[in-house]
């Protein structure tokens, strides 16, 4: 969806994702805020939607060579944002995660597609024009391509980013974040992101084409 300046500038844009970061850090640290949607103070979208977005913003400034950020939203999750395009992208998000007393999610890639399907199973008007976001932890060892296999053709999203936990510690954060589209095929895109302990800077690297 592209917008006129007017209706851009009026939008809740996060313009550096620097320092945004360094405002999620005890929110991540302390999941308690991801598993609760606890609200966010002057932000609408619940804290694993925001964080959600901002993994897939830097992975996608990545790939593109482009700005691109996301924004709040009064209704839905949020949106990516294309600064050098003018273009917004609405996000729908899911998520599998360890929550103590929550449901319990299958292991491995397994995980990641039962997420996918409750989106799935909503029908293809509902997911028209969006990007799925499906949030996940806890899977141990999983395969993509399995993931992607079980997904393809199945669904009316312009994409579907899987974004999970690899690992967590004093010296940082590790995240995998893998793009699937049907215009693909047989392919798909897998990034990692690496965050330092005190969350004040990142890098972004592809793993398999």
């Amino acid at each position: 969806m592209h917008l006129t300046r007017e209706q851009f500038e009026r939008m809740q844009v996060v313009k550096n994702l620097g320092i945004v970061l360094k405002d999620f850090e005890p929110m991540v640290k302390d999941p308690k805020w991801l598993w609760s949607g606890r609200s966010i103070q002057n932000f609408n979208l619940l804290p694993r939607e925001a964080w959600g977005n901002w993994l897939v913003s830097v992975v996608l400034r990545k790939m593109r060579n482009r700005d691109i950020t996301f924004a709040d939203s009064e209704e839905g999750d949020g949106f990516i944002v294309d600064k050098s395009l003018k273009a917004i992208f609405p996000t729908e998000h899911v998520c599998a995660l360890d929550i103590p007393k929550g449901k319990m999610w299958p292991m491995g890639e397994q995980r990641a597609i039962a997420a996918i399907n409750q989106k799935i199973d909503k029908g293809h008007d509902y997911a028209q024009g969006k990007i799925l976001i499906a949030f996940f932890d806890g899977a141990g060892k999983f395969f993509r391509n399995k993931i992607r296999e079980a997904i393809f053709g199945r669904h009316n999203f312009e994409a579907v980013f899987c974004v999970g936990l690899l690992n967590s510690g004093k010296d940082g954060y590790l995240y995998s974040v893998s793009e699937f589209r049907d215009s693909f095929g047989n392919q798909s895109v897998t990034h990692k992101i690496e965050i330092n302990g005190d969350f004040t800077d990142w890098n972004v690297y592809q793993i398999m084409q």
